[in-house]
């Protein structure tokens, strides 16, 4: 990171219940590995501090997935009444010398180190930076200090896409030529299709 860049750090989302997966989609099994656990090491890979872990719907399976890595869990006591309350959690948690937070959400295990150390090299306290890939709008979404009261007053079940709406040209959206910012594993059928591409990953790994 320059040294005109304000140092980031990464708030890592994993409160959800999993509606549509019909289990808990953050545990469950991707290339030996759980789900969350490739987010987090990717965020550990990327350079960041440790991340703050905001748990919420089953919270000893999320710090069971995770343990013995550095990270720091917050419990968002009211998750239940949608992601904004998750967000704040996360907000609320960051310590001092952060200058800009980075939301991972934790379904999207196959972003590259890379993408977040370029994000996160760009980070400064007034600054908010979304990458995009093919036209459309990504994750994870880097936030500047100065935003983090509107983010807190955000309510019901919903992120911050409105709100990236609403501050217009202040935002700054990034080029990432990896389809990887716009994969989650909302669905069963996106859980399999990211487990074929993991498996045809480590298969071309193991070629001579």
């Amino acid at each position: 990171m320059s040294a005109s860049a304000a140092k980031a750090g990464a708030i890592l989302l994993a409160a959800g219940s999993s509606r549509r997966m019909g289990a808990n989609k953050l545990t469950a099994d991707l290339d030996g590995r759980p789900l969350i656990l490739h987010v987090a090491e990717a965020i550990r890979a990327a350079g960041l501090p440790p991340p703050i872990v905001v748990t919420g719907h089953d919270p000893q399976a999320i710090e069971q997935a995770l343990a013995g890595r550095d990270c720091r869990f917050v419990h968002a006591a009211d998750h239940a009444e949608g992601l904004s309350r998750s967000l704040a959690a996360g907000i609320a948690a960051v310590p001092d010398d952060w200058g800009a937070a980075m939301i991972c959400l934790g379904d999207m295990p196959s972003i590259p180190a890379a993408v977040l150390r370029s994000l996160a090299d760009e980070a400064g306290r007034e600054r908010v930076i979304v990458p995009v890939h093919g036209g459309r709008r990504g994750n994870p979404v880097i936030w500047g200090r100065s935003y983090f009261p509107r983010l807190m007053a955000i309510r019901g079940d919903k992120g911050a896409r409105g709100l990236i709406d609403a501050l217009g040209d202040a935002v700054t959206f990034m080029a990432c030529d990896t389809p990887a910012v716009l994969i989650d594993a909302d669905t069963p059928d996106a859980l399999a299709a990211l487990r074929a591409n993991f498996a045809k990953a480590s298969s071309s790994d193991r070629r001579p």
